[in-house]
């Protein structure tokens, strides 16, 4: 269980409701393992996936999220504090389901610290993760 209340929840309709809108930036952080990434991830998601080190570095303030998020982008990331920042790593369910110590609390607090507005997409299944893969594709491709 979660120490404090960090980050909201927000399910796969409304993130696709709120890219299809463009009226605000989202920053789409995935938090799976490199490999689940890679096979599918939604398009100009970045992936922020830490070793036990980078999570104590964290946790210790000796990075900060926003170097985080430069580093493991593939590109250079227009970072505004004001934008929404959308997680998901596929399994979790709710915030307050997770552990204290769990990477995913570690990133979702350090995220607070830097954002106005963090949400954690509410797993989904594997026909609800297809089928928000293709619409968020089907989004960010026509921008």
């Amino acid at each position: 269980m979660a120490h404090e209340m960090i980050g909201t929840q927000i399910v796969t309709e409304r993130l696709v409701a709120l890219l299809e809108s463009g009226t605000e930036k989202v920053l789409l952080i995935d938090s799976r393992p490199f490999v689940e990434y890679n096979t599918s991830h939604i398009l100009e998601a970045i992936n922020i996936n830490c070793s036990k080190l980078m999570k104590r570095r964290l946790q210790q303030d000796k990075v900060l999220i926003t170097e985080l998020i430069q580093h493991s982008a593939k590109h250079k990331v227009d970072i505004d504090c004001s934008q929404k920042v959308v997680v998901y790593d596929q399994s979790s369910q709710d915030v307050a389901s997770l552990s204290s110590d769990c990477f995913l609390t570690v990133l979702l607090g350090k995220l607070e610290k830097s954002f106005s507005s963090v949400h954690l997409l509410a797993g989904a299944d594997a026909t609800e993760w297809d089928w928000l893969c293709v619409k968020c594709q089907q989004y960010l491709s026509a921008r």
